[in-house]
């Protein structure tokens, strides 16, 4: 997903290098400030991390948001005089082998030359370097000396959903969910308990956002049949949906399986994207990776996405079910995908009381 969509385009967990206090990464509305500030205040600021203004003798004007990314620091436009939109990725930093001295990668007016510069960095409130001519950054946000929350040793760093497709624990879930994670927990009911086991993540497809994880615990045994229908044909504007998932569940919302209702709004997402339907049920961060349901017990997707609430209201995205049949086919071990017609004719409240039982809560660090 292109970086200028942010602001537009929220998926749903985030990189789960960061605590799971909204805003994530990916929730950061470049428009907003305060978003940007609010993300700092959850977060913390790490080294050069912060809202940046830019002063050169070029006359330029922007004001920027570096957030680390991986070993890299990217800074992001926030406001810009020229042909610069928020969101925009404008340079990029890196620390040298002394945190007083970074590489940069800045990127000019016609977005697409490039200078390399090495900046001088001071008390962690002023970057000195040169491009055309003396430029400067400082920092106004957060202010030296404010104690910002991290992520303590031993805490989940984020959480997601995913949805059982096997008998011997393999669960699909957004590659978002689990992307740079070291450690994975899932949660889900077991033998009428909430049970935890550990995972691992045994296939990724990057390009449409998906993963397959499975558990590897000594005390998992296994589960009896699944009671669901995996299907993969299309469904049709108008289908009646449910949407399962556990957002934000390590802070707000809790560890309760929550569920939603609407219907399929359209056949293709987000700028006509055919892997994906839009859907009206609502979904929040956490929902990632969880499964979306009709009303007859059949799986047909797994929810990724939505639009920010600024732009549009109950706009949710799923990627459907033969795109998640993709990935399983390339496993290196063929899993036996559910065909079950058990929840066919079941009430709707029976239906969710089955389903819940393979929609799993995800926590990862």
């Amino acid at each position: 997903m292109r970086k200028h969509l942010f602001a537009y385009l929220v998926f749903l967990v985030g990189i789960s290098l960061y605590a799971q206090e909204a805003p994530t990464f990916e929730e950061i509305d470049f428009y907003s400030e305060t978003s940007i500030r609010t993300y700092f205040d959850n977060n913390g600021a790490e080294l050069i991390e912060g809202i940046w203004e830019y002063s050169a003798t070029d006359g330029g004007e922007y004001k920027l948001a570096i957030i680390k990314q991986g070993f890299k620091f990217i800074a992001y436009i926030i406001e810009s005089k020229g042909p610069w939109r928020p969101g925009d990725p404008k340079a990029s930093f890196e620390t040298a082998a002394t945190e007083e001295i970074v590489t940069i990668n800045w990127v000019m007016g016609d977005k697409r030359t490039k200078i390399k510069a090495v900046g001088v960095v001071k008390n962690n409130s002023l970057i000195e370097f040169e491009l055309l001519g003396q430029t400067m950054l400082y920092k106004v946000y957060p202010k030296l000396g404010d104690t910002k929350k991290r992520i303590k040793t031993g805490e989940w760093a984020g959480n997601g959903s995913g949805l059982i497709i096997s008998e011997s624990g393999y669960i699909v879930t957004n590659h978002h969910v689990i992307e740079d994670a070291d450690d994975i927990e899932v949660e889900f009911i077991l033998n009428d308990e909430v049970q935890k086991f550990n995972a691992e993540i045994v296939q990724a497809d990057k390009v449409n956002d998906l993963a397959i994880i499975k558990i590897f615990d000594m005390n998992f045994d296994g589960l009896d049949p699944l009671r669901y229908n995996f299907k993969t044909r299309s469904s049709d504007v108008g289908t009646k949906v449910y949407a399962y998932g556990y957002p934000m569940a390590l802070t707000l919302m809790g560890k309760e399986i929550k569920v939603t209702d609407g219907i399929i709004s359209s056949k293709t997402g987000f700028d006509g994207n055919i892997t994906t339907y839009q859907i009206t049920a609502p979904i929040q961060g956490g929902n990632s990776g969880g499964p979306l349901f009709d009303e007859h017990g059949n799986f047909l997707g797994i929810n990724s996405s939505g639009l920010s609430k600024e732009i549009a209201d109950n706009v949710g995205y799923t990627i459907k079910s033969s795109y998640v049949l993709n990935l399983i086919d390339v496993l290196p071990k063929s899993i036996e995908l559910p065909s079950n017609t058990y929840l066919a004719n079941k009430s709707v409240t029976d239906q969710i009381k089955e389903v819940s039982k393979y929609v799993v809560l995800i926590k990862v660090k």
